[in-house]
């Protein structure tokens, strides 16, 4: 067997008898579309691992134009030679070609696409540490050839270019000593005529800094993150500023979740959206960085996405369709040492988080600001995830120990978790979490001591609904008023039920499923039920899935254990569950099922399968993404430390 098969299948985690069978050949094309059912890396079904690119590269210039990804210079080996090689990655063939060189060796310069050119300005020179240039290129993808530009009005290294309407703007990076960051910024007009074309002065940037990543997106440009100071101490920030052509303005939006920089080259907009993939985040003590970081303009939040398998500081990273592809880069900082490439697919609906500190069973919990919030049976921690990094830790261990009971129901009101009933030590208790404080105090007990009951929060009222008192189930139901700590019965169920689904729609309180009398009146696994009751606060009055024209439509499966029904966009989303005998479900009892309901349409369809089969689990909303934590992967008695995410964006709607 080749080396090249060799190392395909130590990196996929395959095998020397699956590589061959796959049929890796040297010299073969390997599109992006072939790549995908066969190289999963081990733990993680975002990213699949893909042949080694034919170069080692860093800090080069990466531009996407068409389904075409070229690289243009960069450091190339660990003297930090700089290289003036380009090449191209053709995603409809697989394969990298060589293409006219640059007309210098250049480093720290990302391009700017415009039409069918790339345009570059800036960067050092040669071998490190190499000099500042001031010099503009134009390189025209069709006909394989440079054209020289204006110059910038002085020499400049490691800033940002991008084009923005009918204009390029430069802005940040180093002054000729490599050393004094910069906040000047430049445009160029590109409606002018070629000869009468020049660098004009606009608005510096709030920040100085080099070593900053750049984006356009709905009409403004972004200056992400950097450094202050390059040679030889540098210090990564987390800043972000939007530019605004129309005021000549700069404005802070959202940090990065981290001080990042040496991602100017895995930088990049899809679906609206900037993606920042690697780098070095110093600040944390980290040379590579795993994180794969998005950020919305319409909520100026920055979410986690699924992690690289490994650290890269300044890869070659670029969406190509659905496909984003990572290459190269320093995996210990910035040295180019590896060819590994991943293939990630953002027609993936689901992506795989970091695991959590403590496998978890019958889990609960909420979203407060970018943290969610989980905690249930197995440990004593309330456990805490990072939504915008994607890391967890631990909230703070509980000072009242009060949280070892699980079934729990939970409601944020008010930035405050409210943490309903119980079964074990939370028979009937009200428990209420503040993240600010880091501290638990007790509640208004229930007027009925239950576990595994279902709840929402309408109009800042908290209902809950049925669950376990002792051994039976209850159709007892009752409302809390958090500023008042007071509790009010309402209607009673229709039918008693445990281990539902539960959401609101922003007026009505739904029950989806979950078991009670005829099915498990108690704790004990069974089959569970498919019908969905509705509770309407203005009427006090219950609708149930009956076969009347006016009932809610029952569940496609019968089932429990499915924790929240998240609402989006209209819809909800029930996940997972467990059964003893139901059809299809896993040998455990398991489902891995997801099904939408529309109130609209009073119907159902199938959503994207779990990558994880699991019950007890509380499915939690995060934007519009699910976050599916914890939970167990057997029917009954288990837990897991499984976390993975459902970015219903991705969802296609009939």
């Amino acid at each position: 067997m080749s080396r090249q098969k060799r190392a395909f299948a130590a990196l996929a985690g395959v095998g020397l008898a699956a590589a061959a069978a796959v049929g890796f050949e040297a010299g073969r094309r390997y599109p992006f579309d072939f790549l995908t059912p066969y190289l999963a890396t081990p733990g993680n079904s975002f990213w699949t691992v893909a042949p080694e690119i034919p170069f080692e590269v860093y800090e080069s210039g990466v531009a996407t134009v068409g389904d075409s990804l070229y690289t243009f210079g960069g450091f190339v080996d660990t003297a930090r030679n700089a290289s003036h090689a380009v090449h191209v990655y053709d995603a409809a063939r697989g394969r990298w070609t060589r293409r006219r060189d640059m007309p210098t060796p250049l480093t720290h310069a990302n391009g700017a696409v415009v039409g069918r050119s790339v345009w570059f300005a800036g960067g050092f020179v040669g071998k490190h540490p190499g000099p500042a240039t001031n010099e503009v290129w134009r390189y025209d993808v069709d006909a394989d050839r440079w054209i020289a530009g204006p110059s910038l009005p002085v020499t400049r290294g490691g800033g940002a270019l991008v084009a923005l309407g009918n204009h390029l703007h430069f802005y940040g990076g180093y002054e000729a000593d490599r050393n004094t960051i910069s906040a000047s910024h430049w445009k160029l007009d590109l409606a002018t005529p070629d000869s009468a074309r020049q660098w004009t002065a606009a608005a510096p940037l709030p920040l100085a800094r080099g070593h900053l990543s750049a984006a356009v997106v709905g009409g403004y440009a972004y200056a992400i993150g950097g450094t202050i100071g390059h040679d030889p101490y540098q210090v990564d920030v987390a800043d972000v500023h939007r530019y605004d052509p129309a005021t000549d303005s700069w404005a802070a939006v959202a940090s990065l979740p981290t001080p990042r920089s040496h991602a100017e080259p895995s930088t990049f907009v899809h679906s609206g959206r900037i993606i920042v993939i690697g780098g070095i985040s110093r600040a944390m003590g980290v040379e590579s960085v795993r994180q794969v970081t998005e950020y919305d303009p319409a909520t100026d939040r920055w979410s986690a996405l699924a992690p690289l398998p490994e650290g890269r500081a300044a890869p070659i990273a670029a969406a190509i369709r659905n496909r984003v592809i990572v290459a190269a880069g320093g995996r210990a900082g910035p040295i180019p040492d590896s060819r590994v490439t991943w293939i990630g697919r953002f027609d993936s609906a689901w992506e795989p988080f970091p695991p959590m500190p403590a496998p978890l069973g019958e889990v609960a919990g909420g979203v407060i600001g970018d943290r969610l919030y989980l905690f249930g049976d197995g440990a004593r921690e309330t456990l805490s995830l990072d939504l915008r990094t994607g890391w967890w830790d631990d909230a703070g261990r509980n000072p009242l120990r009060i949280m070892r009971g699980h079934h729990h129901a939970a409601e944020v009101v008010e930035d405050r978790l409210w943490v309903i009933g119980g079964l074990s030590e939370g028979v009937g208790l009200v428990q209420i979490f503040d993240p600010v404080a880091g501290q638990w105090e007790f509640g208004p007990r229930m007027p009925f001591p239950a576990g595994s009951s279902a709840s929402a929060v309408i109009g800042g009222m908290i209902y809950v609904a049925g669950g376990i008192v002792g051994d039976t189930t209850t159709r007892l139901a009752a409302r809390l008023d958090p500023a008042t700590r007071t509790w009010t019965p309402i209607a009673p169920m229709p039918r008693a039920r445990n281990h539902a689904a539960s959401g609101t729609d922003g007026t009505r309180f739904y029950v989806f499923g979950g078991r009670g009398p005829g099915s498990g009146d108690g704790n004990e696994l069974a089959d569970g039920f498919a019908d969905v009751q509705i509770y309407d606060p203005a009427t006090d009055q219950w609708t149930v899935s009956d076969g009347g024209p006016a009932s809610p439509r029952a569940m496609p499966q019968a089932r429990g254990g499915m924790g929240k029904a998240a609402f989006v966009d209209g819809e909800f989303w029930i996940l997972g569950g467990e059964t003893m005998h139901g059809p299809g479900a896993t040998s455990d009892g398991v489902y891995d099922r997801v099904d939408i309901y529309s109130p609209a349409t009073n119907s159902w369809r199938a959503g994207p399968p779990m990558p994880t089969a699991r019950h007890g689990i509380f499915p939690l909303l995060a934007g519009k993404r699910i976050v599916v934590a914890g939970g167990g992967m057997k029917a009954a008695g288990s837990a897991s430390n499984v976390v993975e995410v459902l970015d219903t964006r991705r969802v296609s709607r009939p």
